[in-house]
């Protein structure tokens, strides 16, 4: 690789590298675990994936991926651990959609967008 040349993203314990996001997305080694909320900084939010070949994980800014999402989410208010949250960011087994007015909204649909782009690499 040159040094112009760019990845998408590395593996921190084995060291495998994705060229480009579409790359890292549909290899068959990678699963979508959850999603990782930072109350009050939805840019810090990380989706976090499991890389299968060494068993690690692996973290992505969700805004990294937010280009994927058909519509744009325009809240700006941040419900997470309010009363008016559903608590859907704190739940790692049920990928329900958030139907609340909140910033995570945007990437917790993108979390279940990214599980259904990976649906059948079970």
């Amino acid at each position: 690789m040159t040094k112009t040349e760019t990845i998408f993203k590395q593996c921190g314990a084995c060291k495998h590298q994705w060229q480009t996001i579409d790359d890292f997305i549909y290899d068959k080694k990678v699963k979508v675990l959850w999603l990782q909320v930072i109350p009050n900084h939805p840019e810090a939010n990380c989706i976090i994936f499991e890389h299968r070949g060494c068993g690690s994980t692996i973290s992505v800014l969700a805004k990294k991926l937010r280009h994927l999402l058909s519509r744009e989410f325009n809240y700006s208010e941040d419900l997470y651990g309010t009363a008016e949250c559903n608590e859907h960011c704190n739940t790692r087994d049920i990928m329900a959609a958030c139907e609340k007015p909140c910033v995570n909204a945007q990437d917790r649909e993108l979390a279940r967008l990214l599980v259904s782009l990976k649906w059948g690499d079970e």
